[in-house]
């Protein structure tokens, strides 16, 4: 039998392999080798990075968050509305995340409290967020002109090309790869995913780790969407409706378990960048709008099919090597 292990592949190196080509294309075929071009790839994936990490979060434990996108919606309003009203800063960005924070927290109450699915929560809570919209904000939450004031830090890069909100972006990664793979709470989560049961013999609450972790969530969808609402000198929160499909793919795609209970931090970040590699190739390549939401779609599909296939059943039994060989 052969001394020697072959090293093997894992789902992050073959995305980051997929990263990589698409990457290479477009570096070759278009001008996004180019400062602008670096400079516009970084700025636009930095929110989904964010907001992929926080589906992630609930993925891992066995659930789902169909309202992320209109929560956004409602973050990114809330900080339009208090830079109208002359709040500064330092005071219209907690406020604003601690609106997706309280959002997202309620979705884990109502789940949790009421032992019903979260996805039916959540779908229920975004048509309840859309309907909110159109009857209770002034021109459906649309505001203007918000000034630099607003946009400054969104707009700002670093050296010239790096732009702030991807420094945020790495740092919230960063942060939560640790979590993950070094703290007892990311243990706790993949327990709580893989078989809940078992995560209650072995001393865990999965329903307090559910709630904690719909928190969490609405905290890094808070940040995403100011990520994204920050760069515009106008908010309209229907600009956000649909992209928490944006997010869950992403989160897919990097080879979190739709079931639950496995995955990688590392995963969603490069899921997030290669969905958005997809859309910068399928623009180039000329492809109309819905014939990009059909082609994004399957590619999507074949990306989480490679990532979670078990080909180790598809392989042929060979022979052995004779002993002694290497």
């Amino acid at each position: 039998m052969s001394l020697i292990k072959k090293p093997k592949l894992t789902r992050e190196g073959l995305l980051a392999i997929i990263v990589a080509a698409f990457i290479l294309f477009l570096s070759l075929s278009t001008n996004f080798s180019s400062k602008s071009g670096i400079y516009s790839f970084m700025l636009d994936v930095s929110p989904t990075m964010v907001a992929a990490i926080g589906l992630s979060m609930i993925i891992f434990t066995g659930n789902i968050d169909i309202s992320a996108g209109t929560i956004s919606g409602f973050v990114a309003y809330t900080a339009g509305a208090l830079v109208k009203a002359g709040a500064p800063m330092i005071i219209f960005v907690p406020a604003a995340i601690l609106v997706g924070t309280l959002l997202a927290g309620l979705n884990g109450y109502l789940t949790v409290k009421f032992k019903v699915p979260s996805i039916v929560v959540t779908l229920a809570m975004n048509m309840v967020h859309v309907g909110f919209y159109a009857t209770f904000l002034p021109q459906s939450g649309w505001i203007e002109n918000l000034g630099p004031r607003f946009t400054w830090f969104g707009r700002a890069r670093m050296f010239g090309i790096i732009p702030y909100t991807f420094l945020v972006a790495v740092v919230v990664a960063a942060i939560f790869i640790f979590i993950m793979a070094y703290s007892k709470f990311g243990k706790k989560l993949y327990a709580v995913g893989g078989n809940a049961q078992s995560a209650v013999y072995s001393g865990i609450n999965p329903d307090r780790i559910v709630i904690k972790v719909f928190f969490i969530e609405g905290f890094l969808i808070g940040i995403s969407a100011l990520l994204r609402a920050l760069t515009r000198n106008e908010v309209m929160p229907s600009m956000f409706i649909g992209r928490e499909l944006f997010f869950i793919s992403a989160a897919l795609v990097g080879g979190v378990s739709i079931f639950g209970g496995s995955g990688k931090i590392i995963g969603a970040v490069l899921g997030a960048m290669f969905v958005y590699l997809i859309s910068i190739a399928m623009i180039y390549l000329g492809f109309q709008d819905y014939y990009q939401f059909a082609l994004q779609g399957i590619i999507i599909l074949i990306a989480v099919f490679i990532t979670v296939a078990d080909f180790s059943k598809w392989k042929k039994k060979r022979p052995e090597a004779p002993e002694g060989a290497v």
